[in-house]
């Protein structure tokens, strides 16, 4: 296919071009009634260019973004992931089903299990007690439960992890198809995979059946655009379509579908030479920053870690704690000095996408503010969180998530030993420490508190402070 077209630039451009009048929506009337102050942050040309009859042109589109990243089809959604992913759930499986999903996922997975009423059997994250962090559940691992689950109705990945480590697609989409169960990966970091040779390989390259990719994570997508990929013939695209149709918007934004467009075209034809050179930028940075002292950074070597099956090196990852300070100090302070806004601070480290549109000066000052923020650190102003043995972060799950969150529910001081009735989910990543029918212990307890404080953002809870937290009803749990 030409993948030098743009039907969707190309509509509303030409919308805009035949000087029609609408009578119909937006009521905005392409810019005209826009006063002065929006238009001054905004630009009457972003209103110019919600043409909603270019929504006519989406088929066409999504035809050439399967063509150019080698997928069966390719569906475009404008409210976000998490609307891609409740979505393919839904269409996986349904009330009563079992599927077999990480445990370090997307809240927005956890979201879709109570939706569609299903029943987690969960997949524990192989843990780094070196680095403490969670890295993709292992393909014996995915094996070992499907043989104890026969009844699993699909398998659902997360890979890359926030810190960049990925699970074996490949390896577990054999297992799925010797089994005649789909899986779908969430992929969100992944947007770009599909047009470069080198690892990380694309999921449905690697065999997924259905993946779901963030195109304003990594890409150039505007906020919101995202992308549910299928690769294989165990899922229906009638059904996927009508789930979709079920639960998302009506009135979906042009910009956002016209940022997709665009950004497939220019990957499909830049792709190589603008992911190389992000490439070579981050492998620059990281050489610069393996010679700081006081700091760690993840390279190759994290391949030889349990779990890790691929590895995006566009994700830097630089471990803190040697100098004295949380990643969540070093966050605020690289923002408040510098205007340097990191994507992840964590109890150890800091996380930054990079991508294809920093340039050389973006990189070498991101590296000289490193360099000289170790050379000097800020003394420490919070305490740094202590995280618990990783395994005791591993939890009981009591209620299914869907009867849990819909039952009686009371607010406690101490939750040790009662039932979630909610999703607690640190941002980023958004992975809930507890969710619901998850039996709080006290380690989770003492990590969320000591986290709240030293500034881990949790903007889920019930109760942000987290002196209390909503749990089942005595009633609910006795029966």
């Amino acid at each position: 296919m030409d993948q030098d077209a743009t039907p969707v630039l190309d509509a509303i451009e030409e919308f805009r071009r035949e000087g029609l009048y609408s009578f119909s929506l937006p009521g905005h009337r392409l810019g005209r009634g826009i006063d002065d102050r929006t238009a001054a942050v905004l630009s009457r040309d972003t209103f110019a260019a919600d043409v909603m009859l270019a929504k006519s042109s989406v088929p066409k589109a999504e035809e050439l973004y399967a063509d150019a990243v080698g997928a069966k089809q390719a569906v475009f959604t404008t409210c976000g992931s998490s609307i891609s992913i409740h979505t393919a759930v839904l269409t996986i499986a349904g009330p009563g089903q079992k599927v077999l999903v990480d445990r370090n996922v997307h809240k927005s997975v956890v979201a879709s299990l109570i939706l569609a009423g299903v029943d987690p059997v969960w997949l524990r994250p192989c843990w780094d007690h070196r680095r403490q962090i969670a890295h993709p559940a292992s393909t014996d691992s995915v094996r070992e439960e499907l043989d104890r689950h026969p009844d699993v109705a699909a398998v659902i990945l997360i890979t890359p992890t926030e810190y960049g480590t990925g699970a074996d697609v490949h390896g577990v989409a054999e297992l799925c198809h010797s089994r005649a169960i789909p899986l779908l990966v969430d992929e969100a970091w992944g947007g770009h995979f599909g047009f470069h040779p080198d690892p990380p390989t694309a999921a449905v390259q690697a065999g997924a059946d259905l993946a779901v990719q963030s195109l304003h994570k990594a890409d150039g997508g505007l906020c919101q655009a995202s992308m549910m990929l299928l690769g294989g013939d165990l899922v229906d695209p009638v059904d996927l379509r009508l789930r979709l149709d079920l639960i998302t918007t009506t009135s979906p934004s042009p910009l956002m579908y016209g940022s997709i467009d665009g950004w497939r075209r220019h990957l499909a034809l830049n792709g190589k030479e603008l992911i190389d050179g992000a490439l070579n930028r981050a492998s620059r940075i990281r050489d610069r920053l393996q010679q700081v002292a006081g700091l760690e950074v993840i390279d190759s070597t994290i391949h030889d870690t349990e779990g890790v099956a691929e590895w995006d090196p566009l994700k830097l990852s630089v471990d803190v704690s040697a100098l004295g300070i949380s990643g969540y100090q070093a966050k605020d302070w690289l923002r408040e000095n510098h205007q340097i806004a990191a994507q992840l601070g964590d109890a150890r480290r800091l996380v930054f996408s990079l991508t294809y549109a920093d340039d050389d000066a973006a990189i070498d000052r991101l590296t000289d503010i490193l360099e000289r923020f170790a050379a000097g650190p800020p003394a420490p102003d919070r305490p740094a969180p202590a995280v618990p043995p990783l395994e005791e972060l591993n939890l009981d799950q009591i209620m299914s998530p869907r009867d849990a969150y819909f039952a009686k529910t009371e607010q406690v001081a101490n939750p040790v030993g009662r039932i979630s009735a909610e999703m607690i989910s640190p941002y980023p990543p958004g992975v809930p420490a507890i969710l619901p029918g998850e039996q709080f212990n006290g380690a989770v307890v003492d990590y969320l508190r000591a986290g709240q404080k030293a500034g881990m953002t949790i903007p889920d809870a019930s109760d942000p402070e987290l002196n209390t937290f909503r749990v089942v009803a005595q009633t609910n749990q006795t029966g």
